[in-house]
């Protein structure tokens, strides 16, 4: 009986298709038609070029009053603006560095400038030379030429600030098709889900680019970004060139270098790194224990003194500071993350598991993008954001259009994806490469100088001493046990291949 049932079933005209190769092929359909879907989503929210073109002009006119009070100084962006990963119509952040040693401090600047704004502009202005980060506020109202107005933070001689904008430019130029389109869906999807709100108690949109990059760095498998801070310089290098305000901002800035002698051999498509980036914070990241760092890997709150405090007072400040930890890039003692309070931490949590589970089911591409992002409601506090697909355009004023040409690739050029993030293949062709995009003058690399390779000229002994040296430093950078061993140390800052940002150990930071 079994071997007539075994001719009968070898005799049907199509063997049956196992259950788990049919799964495995929606998967495969799923995940290459979301990652396309995803990068088309993104592709329509980045700012055009007539909106790169108002906020050059606005930039420039600001600077040029700046300099009636400080005729050394210059205004530079930063943050979201310059680092890759603006949406259409974000607020633009600008930084004043005065290359004069007698100036005034920052908080005199702020009122200083706040009234000459007052007095010259339209702009409404809101200066707070007692914040944190002594800054002003600007904001220009709706108009026929500006119908989404504009938005502006001028801060003071905040360096740290304009290097923490190249770590994350780099990052974002390493793998744009990814990177870019991951973090931008991510800053919609936390607006739409509304958690994205330090001042009501969740993350702000630069600590989730932190989570994005330490997933991609730390948790990945193999990492799809190296740990640039973890990359030595090949040639000598001085504290004053690596150190701001006593914190180490060394990483590896020669991108294009790189790119040349690194790729990352992690081929999943942005539909994968998402469903399990999603995962991840929603049932493996150990919230109560656990500190994100990028520099360093998976942390634990009590090598930094960040333990909540588990007492039952409602007004412990501590306590709420340290419920979620994110350890800055820098200055590694700070935890951007200390706003999220318990409340705001379930919120961001139950999203995270939300969007896994809407994920989960695979629906079709669209309707997964729809679900992802459907507006939260029931919370006045909360500004409602412009529908997802249809999103507000910052027009030129009239008759502005030539005031500056812009140079540049156009958005889909910026981000656009390679082959093999978006077919079904894993051995797909390599040769093409996304175009890297075009970095303003105050982004671009500062030490080349010390990664660069020997002159072709120079001895055979220098150019195998410097392949030995970056290859010794990219098997540091993306080393698979990197983030395990940090945690089993207890998140120890002299863990092997750590940098280390205490003033008295240099030479174990930077070799010199």
């Amino acid at each position: 009986m079994a071997q007539l049932a075994g001719q009968t079933a070898q005799s049907l005209p199509y063997a049956p298709v196992p259950t788990q190769r049919r799964h495995a092929s929606k998967h495969r359909l799923f995940v290459n038609e979301l990652s396309q879907a995803l990068f088309d989503f993104v592709v329509q929210l980045l700012p055009t070029p007539e909106e790169l073109v108002v906020k050059e002009d606005v930039r420039k006119l600001l600077e040029r009053l700046i300099r009636t009070i400080e005729p050394e100084s210059r205004l530079l962006s930063f943050g979201s603006t310059a680092n890759g990963f603006s949406l259409r119509n974000s607020d633009m952040d600008l930084c004043c560095l005065i290359d004069s040693n007698e100036r005034l401090s920052a908080s005199d600047l702020v009122v200083v400038l706040g009234d000459l704004l007052e007095r010259e502009t339209k702009f409404h202005v809101k200066p707070l030379p007692h914040a944190r980060i002594p800054i002003v506020k600007l904001s220009l109202d709706p108009s026929p030429g500006f119908p989404s107005g504009i938005a502006c933070d001028i801060g003071f001689e905040n360096r740290l600030a304009l290097e923490n904008t190249r770590l994350l430019m780099c990052y974002a130029m390493i793998d744009p098709a990814r990177v870019q389109t991951f973090v931008l869906f991510l800053k919609v999807w936390s607006k739409r889900r509304k958690i994205n709100s330090p001042y009501h108690g969740t993350l702000s949109s630069y600590g989730y680019v932190l989570l994005v990059i330490y997933f991609l760095v730390h948790v990945k498998n193999p990492p799809v970004l190296p740990n640039l801070q973890q990359i030595p310089p090949v040639r000598p290098v001085s504290k004053e060139d690596t150190h701001i305000n006593g914190y180490n901002t060394w990483f590896f800035d020669d991108i294009e270098l790189l790119r040349q002698r690194w790729r990352s051999s992690n081929t999943e498509t942005v539909a994968e790194l998402l469903i399990d980036f999603f995962r991840y914070y929603s049932r493996d990241f150990t919230y109560h224990t656990d500190v994100a760092s990028i520099r360093a890997g998976l942390l634990k709150k009590e090598s930094k003194g960040w333990q909540n405090d588990l007492s039952s007072s409602k007004f412990n400040d501590a306590r709420e500071r340290n419920r979620f930890c994110i350890e800055d890039p820098f200055e590694t003692d700070f935890n951007v993350a200390r706003c999220v309070t318990r409340e705001g931490l379930y919120q961001i949590r139950g999203e995270f598991m939300r969007a896994s589970r809407i994920l989960a089911m695979r629906p079709r591409a669209l309707v997964a993008l729809s679900q992802l992002c459907e507006e939260k409601v029931g919370d006045p506090q909360v500004v409602a954001p412009p529908p997802i697909f249809v999103p507000p355009r910052l027009a030129v004023p009239p008759g502005n259009n030539n005031l500056v040409r812009l140079r540049g690739p156009s958005p889909s050029e910026r981000l656009s994806p390679r082959p093999e993030f978006l077919n079904s293949g894993r051995d797909s062709p390599r040769e093409q490469c996304t175009p890297v995009p075009a970095r303003p003058e105050h982004m671009a690399s500062k030490r080349n100088q010390r990664t660069s390779s020997p002159p072709p000229e120079a001895p055979a002994s220098q150019h195998a001493t410097f392949e030995n040296q970056l290859g010794a430093g990219l098997v540091l950078a993306t080393s698979s046990v990197f983030a395990p061993a940090c945690s089993a140390l207890g998140g120890s800052s002299d863990s092997p291949g750590t940098v280390n940002n205490s003033d008295e150990e240099v030479s174990a930071e930077v070799p010199l």
